[in-house]
């Protein structure tokens, strides 16, 4: 099975629904800018991110990181729906970007175990990307996918299943 990075998935998967979505509600039609629609996804995704704590265990970390990408997949889903064609502006992408690696760093706040290297290599990642021109690309290399599955693998050490 080839993992993906989880925004490039979330990204195609919020694009394939968009397209397909049938929903009983009338669209929203807004004329606010795009930016005003981050500022309520980055809220949920903080909202629902668990609160720091200096030492977690590797099992609470990965859940932790779970949290984390639920919270990133439900912000990305919001923005997707209440966006014409579905498409995610680039400034939104870049910040449920920084919230997540923020939200990653919180979880690894005093470890430095397997897990907590994986999640700072991907935490770092996504800043990196989050400051790039196109941050779906910038994701989208070998090297996210390596840093997935050595994240998936301790986690899986740990008990908990997570897929970057």
């Amino acid at each position: 099975m080839i993992s993906k990075r989880i925004l490039t998935a979330v990204l195609a998967g919020v694009s394939a629904l968009s397209l397909a979505a049938c929903s009983e509600e009338a669209p929203a039609t807004s004329t606010k800018p795009a930016a005003t629609t981050a500022a309520a996804p980055a809220a949920t995704t903080e909202a629902a991110a668990p609160p720091a704590a200096a030492g977690l265990s590797d099992k609470e970390i990965c859940e932790s990181v779970n949290k984390v990408t639920d919270s990133m997949k439900t912000a990305m889903m919001t923005i997707a729906q209440a966006t014409q064609g579905g498409d995610i502006p680039v400034a939104d992408q870049k910040a449920i970007l920084t919230d997540m690696a923020k939200q990653l760093d919180k979880a690894v706040e005093g470890s430095d175990t397997e897990v907590a290297k994986a999640v700072k290599l991907i935490s770092s990642q996504a800043t990196e990307a989050a400051a790039a021109k196109d941050p779906t690309a910038a994701l989208d290399n070998p090297e996210s996918d390596k840093s997935g599955k050595a994240l998936n693998a301790a986690c899986k050490k740990a008990g908990v299943t997570t897929q970057f």
